[in-house]
């Protein structure tokens, strides 16, 4: 198996980060309640976020190429609220067929203190297979003006160090970096008018159901 790996493979890296800097018009109160809003949902119920942060990242109805490649499925989940921590099952489908089944994205999110500036939101999560081994979602908020705020997004991923050598700067891109980028996006666009616009490519992009 090991001698099918491209040559590169063994150089490709296991950690790929996206990261966006941006100006949002809305005050910084209101970018941390909606951060709450969105690790809440991602903890305990993470369909909820196709309605808007997630709106558009889902399947493009190309038969699992390209942009599909890889798509996770939201299965059960379970909440610990005093902790904040959520572990939810996810399958995960590879070239459309189901790959991997019942693995578990354990997740616990760290709120800032709003009494300081930057206000820094942190997601972290750990995975139970070999796939991945953690990764971060991190929302910065940094005060320009009562309705305008500096905000720094994060997103960074540890894969599996088996998994990364498959994973080439095209797949990358490919999978996850139009996903993760939109996500950024519409979190703004939200904060900003109270709902995400649809797109015209989002209209064969539906919620992803089994």
């Amino acid at each position: 198996m090991l001698g099918l790996l491209p040559v590169c493979a063994a150089a490709r890296p296991q950690t790929r980060q996206v990261v966006k800097d941006t100006i949002v018009n809305a005050s910084t109160e209101h970018l941390c309640e909606l951060s709450d809003r969105f690790a809440m949902e991602f903890q305990t119920d993470p369909d909820l976020l196709f309605d808007w942060a997630f709106l558009g990242t889902g399947d493009q109805g190309n038969g699992g190429k390209g942009k599909d490649a890889i798509i996770l499925r939201y299965k059960d989940r379970k909440y610990d609220a005093k902790k904040k921590i959520g572990d939810v099952a996810i399958d995960i489908y590879v070239l459309g067929a189901k790959m991997f089944r019942d693995n578990h994205l354990v997740t616990k999110y760290e709120a800032g203190s709003g009494k300081r500036m930057p206000v820094k939101n942190r997601i972290y999560a750990t995975y139970t297979g070999s796939l991945l081994e953690e990764g971060e979602m991190v929302f910065r908020f940094d005060s320009i003006s009562p309705t305008k705020t500096a905000v720094h997004y994060e997103f960074n991923i540890t894969f599996g160090k088996f998994f990364s050598a498959f994973i080439s700067d095209k797949t990358w891109k490919q999978v996850a970096v139009w996903r993760i980028e939109r996500i950024f996006e519409n979190f703004s666009e939200y904060a900003e008018t109270g709902k995400v616009t649809e797109r015209e490519e989002d209209k064969e992009s539906p919620k992803p159901t089994e």
